[in-house]
């Protein structure tokens, strides 16, 4: 079983989520730090807040993890299930929601342990592209939204 390119893209996923990430602090790092009292703060130049923000984070991890599970069907397209419902996304619900974020990372790390290199060039179900795609996209998506939460925390 050769797990070459998959263990790399595996370490950059845990990288990014949990530190020691060459761009700066990691999605853990900033949640670690980051006052409660600005997570739900809205900015008159973004759309979402940190909040909206840290669910989109766990809700592709929960994509991901559906796709490997062979879910042909679950998918995210409204704003809703890509950035959540106002219960969702409110100050009190910040635990919960950075906590669904963790497990939602673990349960893909442990999921992706499953599978070797194979993997990356089988299409995603239900998509036109493949699993290298999806995963790299992951990674280049979490850099993305550190940077909007490094923004939205200023």
């Amino acid at each position: 079983m050769n797990r070459n390119e998959l263990d790399k893209i595996i370490d950059n996923l845990d990288t990014v989520f949990r530190g020691d990430a060459w761009h700066g602090p990691s999605v853990m790092e900033f949640i670690n730090s980051m006052p409660s009292d600005v997570v739900d703060v809205r900015k008159e130049y973004s759309k979402y807040t940190i909040c909206q923000i840290i669910y989109h984070l766990g809700i592709w991890r929960k994509f991901v993890i559906e796709k490997l599970n062979g879910n042909i069907k679950f998918d995210l397209v409204t704003d809703e299930n890509n950035y959540g419902t106002e219960e969702d996304i409110s100050k009190a619900n910040w635990p919960n929601l950075v906590e669904q974020l963790k497990t939602n990372q673990e349960e893909l790390i442990n999921k992706l342990e499953e599978f070797d290199d194979d993997l990356l060039i089988k299409l995603v179900p239900g998509q036109d592209y493949d699993y290298y795609k999806l995963l790299t996209g992951l990674i280049q998506h979490d850099t993305y939204h550190l940077g909007m939460i490094w923004v939205l925390w200023e």
